[in-house]
């Protein structure tokens, strides 16, 4: 029949369910629950069904008889009355096995049926009686589900599956713990960036301040020390062109050099053409290195002096930007220190908020692990005697306490 079939899982669930693991294998089976923390949606806890199902399926076939069924039932809230006519319900082919999606929706009806009564208990059904199921709430009877399919299977002999139904329980229950941890941390966090967010605001005025102070003395600091490297820029160019204006108009050559040119001048008047023009050649060559080695000299004469006035300039510029610094370490130290001041009386306040809250996490704590121990997991069960009560202290979540 259509609810016999099983739906996509993972493949170490597939296993479980089509046989291939072997009954000491079972005892791995609380590793598909923590293998999959991370990708279990908030709103679903459709894996949680797959495992628990794996479980019940002991013979692989896909289905759960009606027994396993009723008791699933009755461990999560119904009478033996109520969860005997459910089953009959959903039965409708008379086949007395119930696959995935039939035992899901067994259980969710369950769920939807016992959050009304213990609404209606409290005073405030909702109208046309449908409400959803909360989370802790559905965790709770999964748990007791495990719980009494675990004595179940030890009370039979059945020690493997026990054991693996224990360490399935036992994950789920840490999963559990932790996220009502996380749904305490994130409301103290919440109170803190409330708190935070006052000092921020706080801080925040009072750093404006300060900023516009700055920048003010970094404008001033900025366009002193602008207009000095301009001062320089235009003293240098001067420097330059003086230095190109003193500069000889003619040049010195050597005694050596004067002496070839007299000789060409001698040969060629003599005709000797040929010895004229070898000693042509020299004294070129000669007169452009001589040429060569005056400019050399007189341009590494300029460079000497511009890096002369270049040093002087940057010194006055250092002595400059030094009195800045001065003056900006002195407005930041001020800052400093009006911030630090501001700064402790914040940690103090938070850190007694947070003395506070660790308190509070402590209580939490001891009444979590209480709460989800298999002593308490048990859902309010009608007609008969009531364990624990609703804890309606937060509306996002339903657990039971021992009186």
């Amino acid at each position: 029949m259509e609810g016999s079939k099983v739906p996509a899982v993972s493949p170490a669930e597939a296993k479980i369910q089509m046989g291939t693991l072997t009954d000491a294998s079972m005892a791995q089976a609380g590793v598909l629950y923590v293998t999959k923390q991370e990708r279990m949606a908030e709103s679903s806890r459709f894996e949680d069904y797959q495992v628990i199902f794996a479980l019940l399926d002991r013979e692989r076939a896909g289905y759960i008889d009606a027994p396993d069924m009723a008791a699933v039932l009755r461990s999560s809230g119904r009478t033996e009355r109520e969860a005997g006519e459910a089953v009959v319900n959903a039965d409708a082919n008379g086949e007395g096995s119930f696959g995935f999606e039939a035992f899901r929706a067994l259980v969710e009806s369950s769920l939807s049926k016992t959050t009304f009564k213990l609404a209606a208990r409290q005073g405030a059904p909702p109208p046309g009686g449908d409400m959803p199921v909360p989370r802790h709430y559905v965790v709770v009877t999964l748990l007791s589900i495990l719980d009494d399919y675990r004595k179940r299977r030890e009370a039979a002999g059945d020690y493997p599956t026990a054991a693996s139904v224990k360490e399935v329980y036992a994950a789920m229950q840490v999963e559990e713990e932790a996220r009502l941890h996380d749904a305490v941390a994130n409301r103290q966090e919440a109170e803190r960036s409330g708190v935070e967010e006052a000092h921020m605001m706080e801080a925040m005025e009072f750093n404006t301040a300060w900023s516009r102070n700055m920048e003010d003395f970094e404008r001033q600091a900025g366009d002193i020390e602008e207009q000095t490297r301009q001062r320089h820029a235009i003293e240098f160019a001067r420097f330059q062109e003086d230095l190109r204006q003193r500069a000889p108009m003619r040049q010195k050559f050597s005694r050596e050099l004067l002496n070839f040119r007299r000789v060409q001048e001698t040969l060629a008047k003599q005709s000797k053409y040929a010895d004229a023009q070898a000693t042509k050649l020299k004294a070129d060559q000669l007169e452009a290195w001589e040429k060569a080695k005056i400019e050399n000299e007189l341009q590494l004469g300029y460079a000497t002096k511009e890096l002369q006035m270049k040093r002087t300039q940057a010194r006055e510029l250092e002595a400059l930007q030094k009195r800045i610094q001065r003056g900006r370490d002195e407005h930041k130290e001020h800052w400093l220190n009006g911030a630090q001041r501001l700064m402790q009386s914040h940690r103090n306040m938070l850190s007694d908020l947070r003395t506070k809250q660790n308190i509070e996490q402590g209580r939490v704590s001891a009444q979590v692990r209480a709460e989800l121990s298999p002593a308490v997991v048990k859902p309010y069960r009608p007609m008969s005697t009531v364990p624990g009560k609703l804890n309606t202290r937060d509306p996002a979540s339903m657990s039971y306490r021992l009186h």
